[in-house]
């Protein structure tokens, strides 16, 4: 079976090992020799479980055609080839929610591999979990301690310190499994203490807080099932919660992870439920979901629709308010800047007649977080844009723009932990090849080559 879904991929043992070790090193496991699936071929099963269900999901998605563990390695299934949707379809109670959500993390709180649903059963999925009710009394009625609100601002506090971790260094092994203990634990009160309804309705906050972080950090690491399973599950813990913010964020998070993934009609859909949720929000609140939606349509190659919807996004950020929520700390203008110039790029591929202009204008937005982010507190987001910035310089065939950006890059790669980062420098690094040796600044990828294979 292993030979007929490599021979369906059109890829050697090799490519195989190539594509499971950045899923392995995300989820804080060893990798494998490139040799090892010449192995696997002639009759070896890889000792993990972990690996051996890795090599399901890629050989999956690839391919188009569903794997499991078992028909590969003629093992026992086990609960880990599970759908990303799995248990989170339909009306459900909030106690069958949480209980879900203990499942998820209760196996010494490691990632779940999930496969990927197809896009509908996902769509649906996201849909239900906007209609979860509300529990207007929840209150704790366990033998435990009493939880004091002071012990609630110190679970929100904590998890404020793992979102500017993010910022530094992105979905690395350590961060992901910090916030998957920060939802266990937040479960763990919920079902064990006691407490009263606003400080119970706070609970459900940070835990669905905890889970959007949870799915974000595993979007960057690469692992997009384990991201929307995490995301579905902070929408429904935050519908339960009233908080209206969390549901339009997360709703946000998921177009722009399918505006990422090449999917701009799934992507226009969430950031339009985006906006549509956050419009008795506070502006702040509104203004990243109109900036999600600007890049929905940019994915599109809609360039009026992302301007309105950028426009509209600045507008609201100017509007200053009293309760802006936490989580979006992080979003300025100069943060716009940077999303549009990245949208500004994925446009001007797509819309030949304004190519230079739109990529002379994406560059001036992206240089400043390309260069100061790191100084700032926000060296992934400068390592990300930053690339957007190397693709612009391709784009426009700038030779010396785009060594000198890639060297830039190649000085921060040892202290980003985000896969997704890597995976893109890796992908600019191969178009700016050809351009660059034949402008004689081969040494830029030398540079680049030297970090990301020591990263």
């Amino acid at each position: 079976m292993l030979a007929e879904a490599l021979t369906r991929a059109t890829w050697s043992a090799r490519d195989l090992a190539k594509a499971i070790n950045p899923r392995l090193h995300a989820m804080g496991h060893p990798i494998v020799d490139l040799t090892a699936g010449y192995k696997w071929l002639r009759g070896h099963v890889p000792r993990t479980s972990a690996v051996r269900d890795i090599v399901a999901v890629v050989l999956s998605e690839t391919t188009g055609h569903r794997y499991t563990s078992s028909q590969l390695w003629g093992r026992k299934q086990v609960a880990t080839e599970t759908g990303e949707t799995g248990e989170l379809l339909g009306p459900l109670s909030l106690e069958h929610v949480l209980r879900t959500a203990s499942e998820w993390t209760s196996d010494n709180v490691q990632p779940a591999l999930v496969q990927a649903s197809a896009g509908e059963r996902l769509t649906t999925a996201v849909w239900d979990a906007t209609r979860q009710a509300p529990a207007p009394q929840f209150t704790g009625q366990g033998r435990g301690e009493t939880v004091a609100p002071e012990f609630v601002d110190m679970l929100f506090e904590q998890l404020a310190v793992l979102r500017r971790l993010d910022d530094r260094s992105g979905g690395g092994p350590l961060s992901q499994r910090q916030a998957r203990i920060a939802l266990h634990e937040s479960l763990a009160l919920i079902h064990t203490s006691r407490y009263t309804v606003a400080t119970g309705n706070r609970l459900l906050q940070h835990a669905a807080g905890a889970a959007q972080l949870a799915g974000w950090l595993s979007f960057d690491a690469g692992l997009a099932p384990a991201a929307h399973r995490y995301q579905l599950l902070a929408i429904r813990i935050a519908r339960a919660a009233d908080d209206t913010t969390t549901v339009s964020n997360v709703l946000g998070m998921l177009a722009y992870q399918h505006s990422a993934g090449g999917n701009p009609r799934r992507a226009l859909r969430f950031a339009h439920a985006a906006v549509e949720h956050s419009a008795t929000a506070v502006p702040l609140v509104q203004a990243r979901a109109w900036g999600r939606l600007a890049t929905a349509h940019a994915g599109d190659g809609n360039l009026d629709g992302f301007r309105r919807a950028t426009e509209h996004c600045r507008r609201l950020i100017r509007q200053p308010h009293s309760e802006n929520p936490p989580s979006l700390y992080y979003l300025t203008s100069q943060q716009i800047d940077a999303e549009s110039g990245q949208a500004l790029v994925d446009l001007a591929a797509r819309t030949p007649g304004r190519r230079s202009r739109l990529l002379r204008e994406a560059a001036e937005l992206l240089a400043p977080i390309a260069a100061h982010g790191h100084a700032a507190g926000f060296r992934r987001s400068g390592v990300l844009h930053g690339i957007h910035l190397i693709r612009a310089s391709i784009g426009a065939r700038d030779t010396d723009a785009t060594a000198h950006w890639i060297k830039a890059l190649a000085s921060q790669v040892p202290h980003v932990q985000s896969v997704r980062c890597r995976t893109l420098l890796a992908a600019v690094q191969s178009r700016a090849g050809s351009q660059l040796r034949a402008a004689g600044r081969s040494d830029a990828l030398e540079v680049l080559s030297t970090a990301l294979s020591k990263a």
